[in-house]
């Protein structure tokens, strides 16, 4: 973590959120809208803006630089909290995605710099960055060791993070989500795949649950958790740190297909495509963000009923 001091709370009259339609990005709209903030959503011309009553949303084009600044100078935000950029998604193109994730945090931390220097600015990173095999529990300096393309650009982005804040002085931290679920969710998740399993299982039956391994440990953080965590970084983080966001608890996919059964009363099958699969490890260590006073609200049966609720028709 960088030696820069921390900041003290402070009133965040005006929060921008980049991403404000996805899946974390909505979660940070609602939680700030629900603490009273004025929140406005930058979105670019092809995007959706977020579907919350009293959201304000600013049309951008992150090429245009005299743009983007003339838009945050005019809004004075006391914190950008930026949820934008590509997940890596099959057949994208990898140049596409280092645009989304390196080139517009490049461009937003440029406007920042000119526009609104005293913002607090937080980045959405991933825990991918420490690669498949770290050491366990992980902690923010645990080398990097990114596996992916999607990996490799969310480095390259709190690198930029580090530099804004230490040639700068922007307050911009970033944040390493572990695995996170909650309403909305992506489909190609764990949880998803497994809850979308039982869904079209047939009444009165055990449920067939198929997967290619059930082994593999996650650190699952429920969606608002994150939100809230993201919340508090742009307020009190230390300006060019990287902070993870997790329970810091491991939970294998066995046990999680087990959760499901529970929280859905039903029973099931479970069938293993590789069952000699050794599996990976993912578990953080959320010391660094409970000292700034977060703790996750949500255990794991609760953030499932709030998934299995929200998929109800």
């Amino acid at each position: 973590m960088s030696s820069g001091a921390a900041h003290p709370d402070r009133a965040l009259t005006t929060i921008v959120v980049t991403g404000g339609s996805g899946f974390i990005g909505s979660a940070v709209v609602a939680l700030a809208v629900e603490q009273g903030h004025r929140v406005v959503s930058l979105i670019r011309e092809c995007e959706p803006a977020p579907e919350f009553e009293g959201v304000e949303h600013r049309v951008v084009d992150w090429s245009d630089a005299p743009g983007l600044c003339a838009t945050l100078a005019a809004l004075v935000p006391g914190a950008v909290i930026h949820c934008a950029g590509s997940t890596g998604r099959a057949g994208e193109d990898v140049a596409v995605l280092y645009r989304a994730n390196v080139e517009t945090v490049w461009d937003l931390l440029a406007a920042v710099r000119s526009a609104c220097p005293d913002a607090g600015v937080v980045l959405l990173s991933s825990a991918a960055v420490y690669g498949p095999e770290p050491v366990v529990p992980t902690v923010e300096d645990a080398p990097l060791a990114p596996a992916t393309h999607y990996a490799a650009s969310k480095v390259m982005a709190e690198g930029l993070c580090r530099t804004f804040a230490g040639v700068d002085g922007i307050r911009c931290v970033a944040a390493r989500p572990f695995n996170v679920l909650g309403p909305g969710e992506p489909g190609g998740s764990v949880t998803s795949r497994i809850v979308g399993q039982f869904e079209h299982g047939s009444a009165g039956s055990p449920v067939e649950v198929k997967l290619r391994e059930a082994v593999s440990v996650r650190d699952l953080v429920d969606v608002e958790d994150v939100a809230s965590a993201l919340l508090v970084l742009a307020s009190r983080g230390e300006a060019g740190a990287v902070y993870n966001v997790c329970r810091g608890r491991g939970v294998s996919i066995g046990d999680l297909v087990a959760a499901v059964a529970d929280a859905q009363g039903s029973a099931y099958t479970l069938e293993v495509e590789d069952p000699q699969a050794v599996g990976t490890v993912s578990i953080g260590s959320p010391i660094a963000l409970a000292a700034l006073g977060w703790s996750p609200r949500y255990d794991l049966a609760e953030s499932l009923h709030r998934v299995l609720t929200s998929r109800r028709p």
